[in-house]
């Protein structure tokens, strides 16, 4: 008869609970690593422009928003 391979290492349950005893590496290195493996470099330009509007909308309300809006 055949052997049969009683290792249980590379179960999928046990990968799961590996990768969820592991740190997180944070949202900005996830969204790098989504870039660089997906290769969705044309989505950079969009966070960006999406990243100095919100600032903007943050700023607008604050003690800041006299420096970005003169002469209004």
């Amino acid at each position: 008869m055949t052997e049969q391979n009683t290792d249980t290492s590379n179960t999928p349950s046990d990968d799961f609970a590996q990768q969820a005893e592991e740190a997180s590496v944070g949202l900005i290195a996830e969204f790098w690593d989504f870039l660089r493996y997906n290769k969705k470099w044309w989505l950079t330009p969009i966070i960006l422009v999406l990243l100095v509007i919100a600032a903007l909308a943050i700023w607008g309300g604050s003690a800041v928003a006299p420096f970005i809006y003169p002469g209004l």
